[in-house]
C-alpha cells in the first residue's frame, strides 16, 4: 500500500471523529454571529460618523479657512 493510500485512510478515520453541530446548534451560532456583526457595524459607523463631525466642525475650519474653500 502506499503512503498516499495510508494517508488518505487516517485521513478519514480522523473525519469519523467529528461532532458536527446539530440543525438547531448552527441555525443559534449563526444568529449570534449575525447579531454581533450587525452591532460592530452600528458601533463602527457611530464612530465614524462621530469623528467625521468633529473634524469637519473643529479642524477643516482651522486649517482650510484661508485656501479658498468655501465653508459651511
Amino acid at each position: 500500500m502506499s503512503k498516499f493510500w495510508i494517508f488518505l485512510t487516517s485521513v478519514w478515520q480522523e473525519a469519523k471523529k467529528i461532532n458536527w453541530p446539530t440543525r438547531k446548534e448552527l441555525l443559534n451560532s449563526t444568529l449570534v454571529v449575525l447579531i454581533v456583526i450587525a452591532i460592530f457595524t452600528v458601533y463602527l459607523f457611530a464612530i465614524d460618523f462621530g469623528l467625521l463631525q468633529l473634524f469637519s466642525w473643529l479642524v477643516y475650519p482651522v486649517f482650510l479657512r484661508g485656501s479658498g474653500v468655501p465653508s459651511r
